[in-house]
Parts: structure tokens; C-alpha cells; sequence
């Protein structure tokens, strides 16, 4: 289906909802194509190409409401459903706070968001073969030791549409295209502890359109370069000492935080972040956004999942706490407005810093590079964060030697307030984002 066939789809259903006795309805259509590839030993290993199309309904009669969905789109089919939801909303409680957004809230962001290509939305397997065949050979090509476990490519397009009874019907599509190499090498350093072993890293780059894509050199390098740099770890003394979050594990710290501000965690009490808005909760170099009218970017969409019209919410300005990321229902419950996010965080980034990565590193007599965190232990209802790790060690302002088999431990908030220095590396691979921070001290935990 084309968007307009799906809005029509969509819309009808809408009123056949309420021809049928619902108070409200809510019809979500999504429509995709997804092809994926990977290679290993010069060779293809795997293809995947599906297609697939859906339909979510949620319907309310006296302010008991359920959802449905199907992937059956025929007349009698999503009658058959109707008739179910229905059936199920006479079983259900009445919820005071469940509705439909305010009409002024719902609306199509006019800007021009730049997430659908073409060029990904056409594209045909057997190039994207041969582009997993050529990183495989370009990575194996930078270094003779390298072992790879695959080399994969992937592109997809999808459509969704939505429709409401209070009028709104709108449809986007968008694209989303990646190109990833995993691989490993066989660890024989001696003194390093880990003679025998296999060190394994990976890369990805994913964008919503090809040209943003990071090229299969850059992608082979940066795999390659992040497992070679493994070679030969060591445990480190347990310490407390400056830590660097690269990227990686600055933008995974992030996800937590993006969870902490969701306002279902808030209202269930489950967030260290309850009640702490308008509160300091880390250093003036804390600014947290998310931003769903970013162009071009993987989280960037017209409107949320209840047609509520995209807007850019500052969720910590200054280290202070600005805002948490609500939709209807969670706004009802805490007495505030939606922020559109409906579906959960969009663009969620801290702004970058003024710093250059090297000069974090070189603010650091002794001190901890860390690119890889490993397993639970951030806990966002507690505030208290411990994980496993990997990086490199840092030594007079330079990376010394690579260190693995520790703990890095705080709490989000000492981590937050922790925070001198961040970088201007932003890196855009996800939709949580972040450039490099240094957190002035924390534990660490090793030998």
C-alpha cells in the first residue's frame, strides 16, 4: 500500500470503530520491507528479505479501553478484530486517565526532516552482497590476524500511518540502512594473561540514508582498530581515578538516563529522577535533549505514536532537570502536558562540549579509558550504577596499555555531577547519542 491508500485504510476503520459503539479510536497501519545480508570467508552467509504489514487498534468504551492488532488487512478481518476489542473493553477497568490527546496537541511537524532515501528503499541484494564481501576483504586486508565472524549489510523502508477519532490522519515513511563488520583475534601476548584467548570487537554504522553512512574503509578500520587494541590486557588496580567515556559507553550510560526521564517510570515511583524536577542532578556541562525534528537522524519522526506533533524537549539544561519525556496518558498522571513521545525517547543526546577527545585524555595524570561497558548493574530505580568493563589504561596524559576484567561503580548522580569536561565527538550510530565525557573520579574496581 501506498501512504494515501494506507490513511484511507486507516481512517475507515476509524469510523467503522465507532459505527460500532466505541467512545474513541485510535488506528495504527504500518507497512516495511527489510533485506538483510552478511558474508564470512568470501563468501555470502545469509540473506533475508521479508516484507510485512500490520494494523494495532485501540478502541474505549466508557473510558475501558483495549488494543488489538493483526497482520490480516481484509474488510472481515478488521471487522472480525473491532468486534473482539469491543467485546474485551466490557471486561476491563475504567482508567480516569486514559484519553485521546488535546486536538491542538496532534499535528504533522512541517520541517523537513530528510528520513527516507530512495536510493535505500530501491536498493537490491546483490549490491549489498557485494558490499559486505568488499568490507570483509578491506578488513582482513588491514590486518593479517584478523578473524572475521561476519560482515553484514542490511537496509530497510518503512510506512507507517495513523488515525484518531478527533480527526487526525497522517502517514510518513522513513528508510534505515547499516553496514557492520564483527570480528576477533587470537590474543598471544605475552604477560598479558589472556594467551589463548580470541579479543573480539565490532562496528556499525546505521543511518536513514546512504550518503550519511560511514564508508566500508571507515567501518573495516574502526573494527579492526578496536579489537587490535585489546591485545595484551591487564587487570587494573582497584582505584578510584578519572574515567573518559568514549562514545560507545558514554552513549550507553546515556540510555539509561533516557529510561530515568520516561514519565511511566516516574509515575510508578521506579526513576531516581522522581520528583526531581527543577533539581540539580549533574554539572553546568549536563545539557540532555531530545529532539525528534533532527534532520536525517534515526530517531527523527513528524509526530509520536498518538499523532501528537513533534517538538524538541530540553530534558536537563545546565545540570539542572528540565523536563521528563511524557505522553498523554503519563502526562494525565502527573499533572503536566505530553512532550510528543508517545513510543519513548526520539533523538536523545547530550549536547557536545568545547573539548577536543585527545584533550580529555591529556587532562589525565592517571586514569581510565573506558570503550566497552558489559552486563547488568545500572540500576535506574536505586540511582546506583556498576558494570563491567574494558578500555585502555591512561598514563601521563597519553593511552598506555589495555585493560579488561573490572568494575566501573558510582551512582548516576555523582557520575552526572561528575562530569568536567566533554567532548565535541558526538557520534550519531543510535538514536541516544553522545560525545566523549570525563567524570572527574570514580571506582574502580580490579586486582
Amino acid at each position: 500500500m501506498n501512504l494515501d491508500e494506507m490513511k484511507e485504510l486507516a481512517a475507515d476503520t476509524v469510523e467503522k470503530a465507532r459505527s460500532l459503539g466505541a467512545d474513541t479510536a485510535e488506528v495504527s497501519l504500518s507497512d516495511s520491507r527489510e533485506i538483510e545480508v552478511s558474508a564470512r570467508k568470501n563468501r555470502l552467509e545469509t540473506l533475508t528479505d521479508s516484507s510485512s504489514s500490520g494494523i494495532l487498534i485501540t478502541v474505549s468504551v466508557d473510558r475501558r479501553r483495549t488494543t488489538v492488532t493483526s497482520n490480516e488487512l481484509e474488510p472481515e478481518s478488521i471487522r472480525a478484530l473491532l468486534s473482539e476489542a469491543l467485546e474485551i473493553c466490557r471486561f476491563m477497568s475504567e482508567d480516569e486517565f486514559f484519553g485521546l490527546p488535546e486536538a491542538g496537541e496532534l499535528g504533522y511537524a512541517a520541517a523537513d526532516l530528510d528520513i527516507h532515501d530512495e536510493a535505500v528503499a530501491g536498493m537490491q541484494a546483490d549490491g549489498m552482497i557485494r558490499s559486505a564481501l568488499e568490507l570483509e576483504r578491506t578488513a582482513c586486508a588491514l590486518d593479517g590476524r584478523i578473524i572475521i565472524d561476519f560482515a553484514a549489510v542490511s537496509n530497510g523502508a518503512y510506512r507507517e500511518a495513523l488515525a484518531n477519532s478527533i480527526g487526525f490522519c497522517e502517514a510518513f515513511e522513513r528508510t534505515v540502512c547499516s553496514i557492520g563488520l564483527s570480528c576477533a583475534v587470537e590474543d598471544e601476548s605475552p604477560g598479558g594473561g589472556n594467551s589463548g584467548k580470541k579479543q573480539s570487537s565490532y562496528w556499525i554504522s546505521k543511518a536513514t540514508s546512504l550518503k550519511s553512512l560511514e564508508s566500508i574503509e571507515q567501518v573495516a578500520r574502526a573494527a579492526v582498530e578496536r579489537t587490535i587494541r585489546k591485545l595484551g590486557a591487564v587487570k587494573p588496580k582497584t582505584c578510584e581515578a578519572p574515567v573518559v567515556f568514549d562514545p560507545v559507553t558514554a552513549r550507553g550510560f546515556l540510555k539509561h538516563i533516557a529510561k530515568a526521564v520516561n514519565g511511566g517510570e516516574i509515575y510508578r515511583k521506579s526513576s531516581f529522577l522522581v520528583d526531581m524536577k527543577g533539581e540539580r542532578i549533574g554539572s553546568d556541562l549536563v545539557n540532555i535533549y531530545d529532539d525528534p525534528l533532527l534532520p536525517g537522524r534515526l530517531g527523527t519522526r513528524p509526530f509520536d505514536l498518538e499523532g501528537v506533533r513533534s517538538r524538541s524537549t530540553t530534558v536537563a539544561e545546565k545540570g539542572v532537570l528540565a523536563s521528563y519525556l511524557m505522553n498523554s496518558y503519563q502526562a494525565r498522571k502527573l499533572g503536566g502536558r505530553t512532550t510528543g513521545n508517545s513510543g519513548g525517547s526520539t533523538n536523545f543526546y547530550l549536547a557536545p562540549g568545547s573539548s577536543t577527545p585527545g584533550s580529555l585524555v591529556e587532562s589525565i595524570d592517571e586514569g581510565l579509558y573506558l570503550t566497552t561497558l558489559i552486563g547488568p548493574g545500572a540500576n535506574t530505580a536505586t540511582g546506583d550504577f556498576s558494570q563491567g568493563g574494558q578500555g585502555i589504561w591512561i598514563s601521563k596524559g597519553r593511552l598506555s596499555h589495555p585493560v579488561n576484567e573490572f568494575t566501573v561503580a558510582g551512582t548516576f548522580q555523582k557520575i552526572l555531577s561528575g562530569i568536567t569536561m566533554v567532548a565535541d565527538d558526538i557520534d550519531w550510530n543510535k538514536k541516544v547519542a553522545s560525545p566523549s565525557f570525563k567524570v572527574a573520579r570514580m571506582t574502580i574496581s580490579g586486582t
